[in-house]
């Protein structure tokens, strides 16, 4: 697009974007210049989504941009990171003024609203729409939140309730401008970053769910080497146990929940979380793993045979 990619970036991107302290020099150069804060470390994370696999292609393009930033930004969230920007690249099969026009608007108005800073990026011809961001934050040097902590013992929590999003998504499909409803999940999921934020002196392992939440707690149990019992009782869910679309809940991505283990010395901690963050449940616990660490999901005290595959990528 070479000249006319320039015209296209001053047009729809230059400016009109929260500004971090931390910044030096962020749209119109080669790169980005970020001067971290004493004591810091920088978490970054890069999130890539194709159009007719992570969200439908007719979608408003505002739709779509508010779901790409969000998703990308909940990965600083599961870190515990306070936000400080993030990198756009786009690939277009054709620069359409309206089209540009309503993603932008889309973008500035989540990027003020998760306080990112658009730092730069590309756009490029392509024979399909991707949008790929990278976001990044900072956090106090030791302090980030992993996924290789959980220990025996711990707790298991939740930041909200799951499902909703992969219940709108036959409807989404079917109507990518509707917005309301299980759909404003879909598109707007919430990030947890004052949560995350939080949780840096209390959790021991945090991730945010986008595969489905059997599948993400597998990747605690791995990094941690031990056994995860999830209770389905306690989950909250988008339907009722008597709904036959309950058991999609727990298999279903794009919720962006957190998941998080703590130690039982955090007890008193938790309970003033849950004063400021109400709708952090706990969901199970976290046990020793004899062998090859297991995720569980029980109902009345007995495993639940659903399927709990999760998004698969491949």
């Amino acid at each position: 697009m070479s000249a006319n990619e320039f015209a296209l970036i001053r047009r729809y991107f230059a400016e009109g974007y929260p500004l971090s302290a931390d910044t030096v020099l962020a749209v119109g150069d080669d790169a980005s210049i970020v001067a971290p804060p004493a004591g810091a470390e920088l978490v970054q994370s890069i999130d890539t989504q194709v159009a007719d696999v992570h969200f439908p292609a007719a979608a408003p393009a505002h739709l779509i941009a508010a779901r790409a930033l969000r998703c990308a930004a909940s990965d600083l969230a599961a870190m515990g990171a306070k936000p400080q920007g993030f990198h756009l690249a786009l690939t277009l099969p054709d620069a359409h003024t309206e089209w540009l026009q309503d993603f932008s608007t889309g973008l500035r108005q989540h990027a003020h609203q998760l306080n990112l800073q658009l730092l730069g990026g590309d756009t490029t011809r392509g024979q399909q729409l991707v949008i790929s961001i990278s976001v990044q934050g900072w956090v106090t040097s030791g302090t980030a939140l992993r996924r290789d902590g959980a220990q025996a013992g711990d707790q298991l929590w939740l930041s909200g309730p799951i499902g909703a999003a992969a219940l709108a998504l036959p409807d989404v499909l079917k109507t990518p401008a509707n917005c309301d409803g299980w759909a404003s999940g879909y598109y707007f999921p919430t990030v947890h970053t004052e949560l995350g934020m939080a949780l840096r002196d209390v959790a021991t392992s945090c991730l945010d769910i986008s595969d489905g939440l059997v599948q993400d707690a597998g990747h605690i149990a791995r990094a941690s080497g031990v056994n995860i019992m999830i209770n389905a009782d306690k989950v909250h869910t988008a339907v009722n146990h008597s709904d036959p679309r309950w058991p999609l809940c727990f298999s279903g991505g794009d919720d962006y929940q957190l998941l998080f283990s703590v130690g039982q010395q955090h007890a008193n901690a938790m309970q003033s979380l849950q004063q400021r963050f109400n709708a952090v449940h706990c969901i199970g616990k976290v046990q020793t793993a004899e062998g090859t660490p297991t995720v569980t999901l029980i109902k009345n005290g007995q495993p639940l045979d659903i399927e709990c595959a999760g998004f698969q990528h491949f």
